[in-house]
C-alpha cells in the first residue's frame, strides 16, 4: 500500500469583517451582508461572532446574528442574541468543515424583534459592533 505525506496546512486563511450599527440602517426587520467569499475547493475550519460592544436600541426588543450561505442560512452559527443584557456577552461559537464546491459568499444575517432596523439612512441602534470571523484552508 503506497503511503501519502501529510502536508503541513501553512496556507491556513483568516477573515475578520466588522459590522457595526453604521451598517444596520435598512427599513427592515433582516439584514443580510456578505462578509467573505471563499475560493473554490476551501474548508472552513471556524467561524464564529465576537460581540466587541452590545448593542442598545431604544425601540428594538431583539438583534440577533446568524452567519451561513444562501443555501443554509445558518449552517455556520444558529441565531444568537447581540442586543445588551445578559444574552449579550462574548464569542458565539459556531461549525465549520465544509468543503465548498464552488465559491461561495459567507453571510451574516441580522433579524429585528420590535421594528425595522432603521429608516433606510439612520439606525434605529444606538451603539454596538459585531466582528464576524472565518478561518478556512484552501484544500484543492
Amino acid at each position: 500500500m503506497a503511503r501519502t505525506a501529510n502536508k503541513a496546512l501553512s496556507n491556513i486563511r483568516h477573515i475578520k469583517y466588522r459590522v457595526p450599527v453604521s451598517e444596520l440602517v435598512a427599513a427592515a426587520t433582516s439584514v443580510t451582508i456578505p462578509v467573505a467569499k471563499l475560493p473554490a475547493g476551501s474548508e472552513v475550519l471556524a467561524c464564529f461572532a465576537d460581540l466587541v460592544t452590545a448593542f442598545t436600541s431604544g425601540s428594538l426588543t431583539n438583534v440577533t446574528v446568524k452567519i451561513g450561505t444562501s443555501g443554509d442560512d445558518d449552517g455556520y452559527l444558529a441565531a444568537s442574541e447581540l442586543l445588551a443584557g445578559p444574552a449579550a456577552t462574548g464569542r458565539r461559537c459556531a461549525r465549520g468543515a465544509w468543503v465548498t464546491g464552488s465559491n461561495a459568499t459567507i453571510n451574516a444575517i441580522f433579524a429585528a424583534t420590535g421594528g425595522n432596523f432603521g429608516n433606510g439612512t439612520a439606525s434605529n441602534l444606538t451603539a454596538g459592533a459585531v466582528d464576524i470571523h472565518v478561518a478556512y484552508v484552501i484544500v484543492k
